[in-house]
Parts: C-alpha cells; sequence; structure tokens
C-alpha cells in the first residue's frame, strides 16, 4: 500500500495524488465495515470470497463501484470471464498454443486446469511473471502459429491499435484459431480518440465505441459477439454489468 501511495504521488503530483489516496482508503475502510458488519450479498467465483461489498476501483478521472475482490483483486471481467471459460467455452479441452496477454492473477487457476495447452503469458512489462517480453504492435512470433490468443482490456493502452490488431491476425492460426478479445466501450458509434495516454485514466488512449467491431474486421479478422450467460442472480452476486467481448477468426485469403 505504502509503494503504491508513493507511485501515485509519483504520477499525478503532490495534490492529485494525495487527493487519490484519501479517497481510495476512505472507501476502503467503508467495504470493511460494511463486509464485516453486515450480511453478504457478494460472491467471488475466482477465489470463493464472500462478503456485503466489493472495493471501489478508483483513479483519478474515474471510479468504477463495488469492483476488486478484497481477497483476489478480481474485477467484473475476472469473475465473469471465470465462469464462461469453465463452463461454456470449456477451457480444460481446449488444445495447442495460447497467447495470454496481461495474465490475470485472478484466472490464474483456469488457465492452469487447460493442461493440453502450451500458455505463453505476454506483457510489455516484467511485472506480471510472464514468459515473454512483447510489444503488441511487433509481436515476437511466427505468423499463423497460435491457435487462442485472450487479449482483455489491452488495446487501449496502445498507441496503434490497428497496428497491433494486424499483429494478433498475423499470429493467429489459419482455420481454427480463435482471438478472445474485450475493450472499454460506450454505446457510441465512433471512438473517441485521446491522442496521448491519460494518466487520469489508467493510461488509456481511447474509449472505444461501436466501431471497434469494425477496428477487428479491418484487420482482416471475422467478428462473433458473445455474452457471458450468467443468470441474473450471479450477476447480482459477481458485482458484473453485462459487457460486450468478440471471439475473432481469420479471414481464409480468397481462393483458399
Amino acid at each position: 500500500m505504502f509503494a503504491w501511495g508513493r507511485q501515485q504521488l509519483t504520477d499525478h503530483g503532490a495534490l492529485s495524488g494525495a487527493k487519490l489516496i484519501a479517497r481510495v482508503g476512505w472507501s476502503r475502510v467503508r467495504v470493511k465495515l460494511a463486509n464485516k458488519f453486515l450480511p453478504a450479498t457478494k460472491r467471488c467465483p475466482c477465489c470463493g470470497w464472500t462478503g456485503r461489498r466489493f472495493y471501489d476501483y478508483i483513479e483519478v478521472g474515474y471510479t468504477a463501484r463495488n469492483s476488486a475482490c478484497p481477497r483476489c483483486d478480481s474485477h467484473p471481467r475476472h469473475r465473469a470471464f471465470q465462469s464462461w471459460l469453465r463452463d461454456v467455452y470449456r477451457i480444460n479441452e481446449k488444445q495447442g498454443v495460447a497467447l495470454v496477454f496481461a495474465p490475470e492473477r485472478a484466472l490464474a487457476s483456469v488457465w492452469e486446469s487447460a493442461e493440453e495447452l502450451k500458455l505463453i503469458r505476454t506483457d510489455i512489462a516484467d511485472a506480471r511473471g510472464v514468459d515473454l517480453l512483447a510489444d503488441l504492435e511487433n509481436l515476437p512470433l511466427r505468423s499463423d502459429s497460435v491457435d487462442l490468443i485472450w487479449c482483455h482490456h489491452v488495446l487501449e493502452h496502445v498507441e496503434h491499435d490497428r497496428q497491433a490488431i494486424k499483429e494478433l491476425q498475423r499470429v493467429l492460426r489459419k482455420g481454427a484459431g480463435e482471438l478472445i478479445v474485450s475493450v472499454p466501450m460506450e454505446p457510441t458509434p465512433l471512438t473517441d480518440e485521446y491522442g496521448f495516454a491519460d494518466p487520469r485514466l489508467s493510461g488509456h488512449w481511447r474509449m472505444y465505441g461501436d466501431d471497434f467491431v469494425e477496428r477487428l474486421a479491418e484487420g482482416g479478422l471475422t467478428v462473433e459477439e458473445c455474452c457471458h450467460q450468467l443468470t441474473a442472480d450471479e450477476f447480482r452476486q459477481f458485482g458484473v454489468t453485462p459487457e460486450r467481448f468478440f471471439i475473432c477468426r481469420k479471414n481464409p485469403v480468397a481462393g483458399e
């Protein structure tokens, strides 16, 4: 916590950093009191934690209420995907090579259950126990070499996302290869490009709109929109709101 606080002061300056630290501290106290004295209404499928509230996820420019698991730090998308990967996608039956970007600790047990998958945990920084340090805009992998690509809430952190999408398409294996991808999206027609990595918004370069699907298609992918297939009670217990995500496959070359 102290290291995190020092980093906020460095990233946002003394005044904004101090305000952020105070907001996070007060929010944590309120949630801990609620979890101690009030009946449990939330459950984390990633680690089994139960309580009244998840922690709020607070940045300088926004707050996501009731978001982070106090035990494993899973966020809503992790809790939704934990069930989807296990029960719907049946990850434990998949085979081949899987490229997992920015590997999330909350989903580690799900990936470990896929004994026939060769996992390549990938990030641009060596902070998550990764297998491969790589820039998404220039991947050091052969074309048509990956059977499954997992890329969630990553492209908004990449300056040239169209180039990154082309790289994902390039390394994806022809035929049965699948890219499972999601990004933060607003119900607007067009993506809002900031022109820089905004430190107030977790270093995002943009907020995507409905044209994200067009960007994927322009990169040579066929796109299928999916849903997490949770019950209304699971959405409530897990603290999840429905979020769009996509399964993409490499377009066949004309004449093949």
